[in-house]
């Protein structure tokens, strides 16, 4: 039975969901990300305001430069996390087997799925009606006999549309597409195929599997069955993240220190977080402070025992920041970085046993609402703002993987 693996990527959701809520926003430019007057990014923009040159994660300010006519919002994360778990359920009428990998984007394998929904070429048209119908918002659909094809199938149909690769056709669809097309070729790699000559996913194909493990090692032989549309083995590099970080940086800078120290509290979360999400415990914290203008200091400590808990993390990285501010000096930019990460279980002090099942119990009872309402929708004392507004983020904040592993 051949496999038939489905992707779905929500066109502009962000965007979209807005413009749902609000059609008067409709056929406008309109962009959701920071303040146009701050430091932060576009996390989303119409398709009309990418006409002028507008997109994703580009820096709020170059936006506005370059669309100043569009409408700009802040967004609203509780609001499209209920959309993207409205999307979870639709998906799991057609499948029990689904992978949602990010708030907008997921696969669905309907691999023996005919008997409820027909061939999949036409359970994958029934599916995007529905979204539309029952939702309201238009998704890009790819169709393949792999995740890799299916995902660069759902970008070659955007916008509304559905591409299904025929079994068989995997490596034609591929050959003429840029390398930098497969998910996995970034900003580090690209550059290295380039200088071979491999310009295209088929000149990828027709180097050969011993000439680019000659080159990459394993790595290679992974280049050669993507490049022909196979499954096969995960990518070498996607083995787990080494370290996990998460930093913003401030509309203005600031030497404000209960300003600083909601920051530091909110990023030992969303670090916290996604150590939980990877099932992993860090035995380093990092600090990582930006003085203006461009001065940056780092700091680790290491932890007697490893932890994933977001209040371990703040009060080691909060004496990590108090050993080298400075109140003469104005803050830029904050991060702070787990490492030295593992996965087994560890022997806890029993004098501590208790306190730390409470405080995990705790983080895991938020992570289960965050995920349904946003990060935002519970928050630490010592993140809010007087008058209970949370901190927002600036303009960076992410999981650094290990290097390559992923096209940001």
């Amino acid at each position: 039975m051949r496999r038939q693996i489905l992707h779905v990527d929500m066109d502009a959701f962000y965007v979209a969901v807005e413009q749902l809520e609000n059609p008067a926003l409709l056929g406008r430019p309109v962009i959701v990300g920071a303040d146009p007057g701050g430091r932060g990014v576009v996390m989303a923009a119409s398709y009309e305001a990418r006409r002028f040159g507008v997109h994703s994660a580009q820096p709020i300010r170059l936006a506005r430069r370059l669309c100043p006519h569009a409408v700009f919002l802040r967004g609203h994360h509780a609001k499209y996390a209920e959309y993207s778990r409205r999307l979870d359920e639709l998906f799991a009428e057609f499948t029990p087997l689904v992978e949602m990998v990010s708030i907008d984007e997921a696969y669905l394998d309907l691999t023996g799925c005919e008997r409820l929904h027909g061939p999949a070429f036409r359970a994958a048209d029934c599916l995007i009606r529905a979204i539309k119908n029952r939702i309201g918002l238009n998704a890009s659909v790819g169709l393949a006999t792999s995740h890799l094809v299916a995902k660069i199938a759902s970008d070659q149909a955007k916008p509304r549309g559905l591409l299904y690769v025929l079994p068989g056709y995997e490596a034609e669809f591929l050959a003429p597409l840029p390398v930098g097309r497969m998910p996995g070729i970034g900003k580090v790699t690209e550059p290295q195929l380039l200088s071979l000559g491999l310009v295209t996913i088929g000149d990828l194909a027709r180097f050969g599997r011993d000439r680019l493990r000659a080159r990459f090692g394993k790595l290679g032989e992974w280049f050669y069955a993507k490049s022909l549309g196979q499954e096969g083995e995960t990518d070498p590099r996607e083995d787990g993240p080494k370290s996990i970080s998460h930093e913003t940086t401030f509309e203005e800078d600031t030497n404000n220190v209960e300003e600083l120290q909601r920051t530091l509290s909110w990023l030992s979360q969303r670090v916290g977080r996604r150590l939980r999400e990877h099932r992993l415990f860090a035995r380093t914290v990092g600090l990582k402070i930006r003085f203006a203008p461009f001065r940056t200091i780092t700091r680790d400590a290491t932890l007697d025992e490893p932890t994933h808990l977001d209040w371990v993390i703040f009060q080691n990285v909060l004496q990590l920041f108090e050993n080298v501010f400075d109140p003469g000096l104005r803050v830029r930019l904050l991060g702070v970085r787990v490492s030295n990460l593992e996965a087994g279980v560890f022997q806890r002090r029993l004098l501590d046993a208790a306190q730390t099942d409470k405080l995990s119990r705790l983080a895991q009872a938020a992570d289960q609402i965050r995920s349904r309402f946003g990060f935002e929708a519970v928050q630490w004392a010592r993140s809010l703002e007087r008058g209970g507004r949370a901190v927002r983020e600036g303009v960076t904040g992410q999981a650094r993987l290990r290097p390559g592993a992923g096209r940001t």
